[in-house]
């Protein structure tokens, strides 16, 4: 009876392992490495319709659990991943971006999904200029295939957010979040 109530429990204890598993990941990666989560699209907005006129995108923006939990004038914890959607904004007929009632650019197809995950000891090949702290990059195309994007672009636009631990829009995301 002992060792079935033991087995019972050590398996609990696995289950759950695995639950915590699926909301953060302690891996360390390089740039290009990072696993596409699954069930991205079930944490937290960190931002909705982030409207790139400059680009023709319309972004949205996903932070896991874990990340979610970070207060103002914080860094994020290690652990924390962010997934951004990059859409096309869907175009008129005279080739320029749509707009709806509200002015803002209506969303078109999926074009690209990138990937930002923070631990210890990621990016180590890294070169020293270009380190982000502990953040690296992997981008997917729409259907979820790795591409070769140059992730050096994603370092270059985050680098200047050092104050902010290297996250575009940390403020943004702050001023409007649910408390």
């Amino acid at each position: 009876m002992t060792l079935k109530i033991g087995c019972a429990f050590a398996l609990m204890t696995l289950l759950a392992a695995c639950g915590v598993m699926q909301t953060f990941s302690t891996s360390k990666y390089e740039d290009g490495e990072v696993p596409l989560p699954n069930n991205y699209r079930d944490w937290p907005k960190f931002l909705s319709a982030v409207q790139r006129p400059d680009v023709k995108q319309v972004r949205e923006i996903y932070v896991n659990p874990r990340g979610s939990k970070t207060q103002p004038g914080q860094p994020f914890a290690n652990g924390t991943m962010f997934v951004m959607e990059n859409y096309a904004a869907a175009l008129r007929g005279d080739g320029n971006p749509a707009q709806g009632p509200d002015g803002k650019l209506v969303k078109g197809n999926l074009i690209r999904v990138f990937v930002m995950s923070k631990n210890g000891g990621n990016g180590t090949k890294v070169a020293p200029e270009l380190k982000n702290g502990d953040w690296v990059y992997t981008s997917y195309d729409a259907a979820g295939n790795k591409t070769v994007d140059p992730l050096n672009a994603c370092r270059t636009c985050h680098l200047p957010l050092a104050g902010k631990d290297y996250v575009q829009r940390y403020d943004e995301y702050f001023a409007t979040r649910s408390k």
